[in-house]
């Protein structure tokens, strides 16, 4: 039996260079012979492809990259799941399954996510149905296909269905999870999307590309095709997770009430969208007895992990509250659905996982979310959707308004929502937030919310692009520079504000990951100032190494781009404030010297330069004159200095325990103020990136300005 052991948080080249080394020779033993095969790869294939399957995805592409024969073995690991997400992706994946055929005998779930609207704008829509035609001839080629996901604006048409129905079926019978959008287009009651048998997995999801259709007010309901409930009620006994609809507000309402009549044991997670679970049409007694229904259906699947309701509230066509018995729903960790339902769940306390579908659009929402999230103490996992602009500007039925168009809006106190959030669910681990509030907050203010959760360590951000917000990586770097417990998160930025938290174009996403600490001889920002200067190496700083996925649009020209970068980013250091006022009153009066120090320079710089040159060459010669003001600057920035440096260099005199001795009682106790209460003096930084002084206590802060030709910076600031 053979142990390996690798390590995910690093690099594991290193690692690979071990299991290739042959074994070790003894002293006297002679040279062996070169091998066609490394160790590793005489393993026997099984053993190689668990290798993989017990790595992460990145690192079992870097041991497939070592050679052929492991990349050979692995091939069932790396192509396990395939997902395009773009057309582009489409378009050079499908054509190069269809060449290398040895690629697609692997794919076990396969997700086409054509015409995707969160990469693309109308203008660079694609065929659907010929990326289904591809698909459909690619079907004898993929015999270990388990899942398939069709995301499109359409459903596909029925030559796909009934070539994976009859094809992938008829080689393998792996098939057992089919997921489609619906889109505009009427529903084919014959189609041969529902000839399938005993399924595990059944979603339908119905698109919104727009909100146009508003205006003609709600639509009209409709009912799915008999075949369909057939299949799902009689041909799916083994049913374990079922979809039906879409997020709020959709464009098409199905009856879904025959879906309570179904009993599946093994169901293990639901999602039902905007749809009618209690007729309004039929009278009072019809209402109650749909509603009695689907209580009866939720009690009656105890073995139920998930629940998720895409539903906003205030609908009469879907119950606004559950009413079951206290012990219904044991098991359910993760709820997806209105504040509301959320409060009438049993079991409520098992909660790990919680995603509130309401829009929360004023302040006044927020107080009864914090109540319930402070007594949900199992808590994980949170998603909420803000919008504090809504309404603001522009109409709902036509779309929303961009972070660029709402320059001069009044500002939104969404920062102090979501320090109130935070501060609600300290314990919590991962977090999605959607917040479209126009104007947008910056991610610099939001890293400083997350340092009030020490215990998260991933999130997704969603929010509105600004037009001058900061470089991508800079803030991902910030984030991890301030909140050292962050492990992996996500920053989406829209081009406008979506009408669903699901949905929406993307003008960049982020996927940053930390991967642990290195050391590293990058200068740091204190040492910039004096690297040109010094003539010393500069020692190594332990940084954190940040793996970074960025993908986007540039902001002149629009074109799509991705890098794929190592960033290694300095911790920050917190520094400590003072403990005493008693202790700060000596930095407020150095404060006074200096900043009248620097009003006197600039007053006399801005007389002489006013001043009338007495020399005709010197009024000829402006260079003169600002060298003669820039040297009197540096005259008038010493003198501050030094004058800070003889107060500084008195009070330790007048601190010493030999001028003490000599002291009259009223300057000891004058000196036992200005030194505080500590027995150490506390340490003075002068500037930022500037040198220092030196503390009783022997540490060195920032190096002090030189008294060179360089430039120094304005601002002295005592800290």
């Amino acid at each position: 039996m053979v142990s390996l052991s690798m390590t995910t948080t690093r690099s594991p080249i290193s690692s690979f260079k071990k299991l290739l080394k042959s074994p070790q020779k003894t002293l006297d033993a002679r040279p062996l012979p070169p091998t066609p095969k490394a160790p590793v790869e005489r393993l026997p294939t099984p053993l190689i492809s668990e290798i993989g399957r017990q790595l992460c995805l990145r690192d079992a592409f870097q041991l497939g990259v070592c050679s052929r024969t492991l990349h050979a073995s692995l091939a069932p690991v790396l192509y396990s799941t395939v997902e395009l997400k773009t057309n582009k992706h489409c378009k050079t994946a499908l054509i190069t399954f269809a060449r290398r055929p040895e690629i697609t005998r692997h794919i076990r779930r396969l997700i086409v996510r054509i015409n995707s609207m969160e990469w693309t704008s109308p203008e660079e829509e694609v065929d659907e149905d010929l990326v289904a035609t591809l698909i459909a001839k690619l079907s004898t080629q993929l015999g270990a296909l388990d899942a398939f996901e069709w995301d499109g604006l359409e459903m596909a048409h029925d030559e796909l269905w009934s070539s994976l129905r009859t094809k992938c079926i008829a080689l393998c019978r792996h098939l057992k999870r089919i997921s489609t959008a619906i889109g505009e287009d009427p529903l084919n009651s014959s189609s041969p999307l529902w000839d399938f048998n005993d399924l595990r997995q059944i979603s339908l999801t119905v698109k919104c590309q727009s909100l146009e259709w508003l205006s003609e007010g709600p639509p009209k309901t409709e009912k799915l095709p008999r075949k369909f409930w057939a299949m799902l009620l009689e041909r799916c006994p083994r049913l374990e997770e079922l979809k039906i609809g879409g997020s709020f507000p959709s464009p098409r309402i199905f009856d879904i009430r025959h879906v309570t009549i179904g009993r599946w044991p093994c169901l293990r997670r639901i999602t039902l969208g905007d749809m009618v679970l209690i007729s309004q049409t039929k009278g009072e007694q019809q209402a109650c007895k749909d509603h009695a229904a689907f209580m009866t259906f939720f009690a009656a699947h105890p073995n139920l992990r998930a629940v998720h309701l895409q539903h906003t509230g205030g609908s009469a066509h879907f119950p606004s509250s559950f009413s079951l018995p206290d012990n219904a729903l044991p098991n359910v960790t993760s709820f997806s659905g209105p504040l509301k339902l959320v409060k009438s769940l049993p079991n409520l306390h098992n909660l790990r996982d919680l995603t509130l579908t309401t829009l929360h659009h004023t302040t006044s929402s927020f107080p009864a979310t914090y109540a319930v999230l402070r007594d949900l103490k199992k808590l994980k996992s949170l998603s909420i959707w803000i919008d504090l602009s809504f309404g603001s500007s522009g109409s709902y039925a036509f779309g929303r308004t961009s972070g660029e168009n709402m320059k001069t809006s009044s500002k939104y106190d969404d920062i102090h929502v979501l320090r109130s959030l935070a501060t609600a669910i300290p314990t919590i681990k991962h977090l999605e937030i959607s917040c479209f509030t126009c104007p947008p907050f910056s991610v610099r203010d939001f890293s400083r919310i997350l340092q009030i959760m020490p215990n998260l360590e991933s999130f997704l951000l969603t929010k509105v692009h600004k037009y001058n917000d900061d470089d991508p990586l800079k803030n991902a770097a910030l984030v991890v520079a301030e909140n050292p417990h962050i492990k992996h998160f996500t920053i989406r930025m829209t081009h406008d504000s979506w009408y669903s938290p699901m949905r929406g174009r993307i003008k960049h996403l982020g996927v940053y990951e930390v991967l642990g600490q290195a050391s590293t001889t990058i200068p740091l920002a204190e040492q910039e100032s004096e690297a040109s200067s010094a003539t010393s190496s500069i020692p190594p700083v332990v940084t954190t190494v940040l793996l970074a996925h960025e993908y986007g649009q540039r902001n002149i020209t629009n074109k799509d781009y991705s890098r794929h970068i190592i960033h290694h980013v300095v911790p920050k250091i917190k520094e400590t404030p003072p403990s005493s006022f008693g202790r700060h009153r000596h930095s407020l009066s150095l404060t006074r010297i200096s900043s009248l120090a620097r009003v006197s320079s600039r007053t006399s710089n801005h007389s002489d330069n006013n001043r009338e040159p007495a020399d005709p060459s010197s009024a000829r010669s402006p260079s003169r004159s600002s060298s003669n003001a820039s040297s009197f600057l540096q005259r008038s920035r010493r003198s501050s200095l030094s004058l800070v440096g003889s107060i500084t260099n008195a009070m330790a005199a007048m601190t010493s325990p030999s001028s003490r001795a000599s002291m009259p009682a009223a300057m000891r106790h004058t000196a036992d103020q200005c030194q505080g209460s500590s027995p150490h003096r506390a340490e003075y930084n002068l500037g930022s990136n500037q040198g220092s002084l030196m503390s009783a206590t022997g540490e060195r802060s920032r190096p002090r300005p030189a008294d060179s030709d360089g430039e120094t910076d304005d601002d002295y600031v005592l800290v």
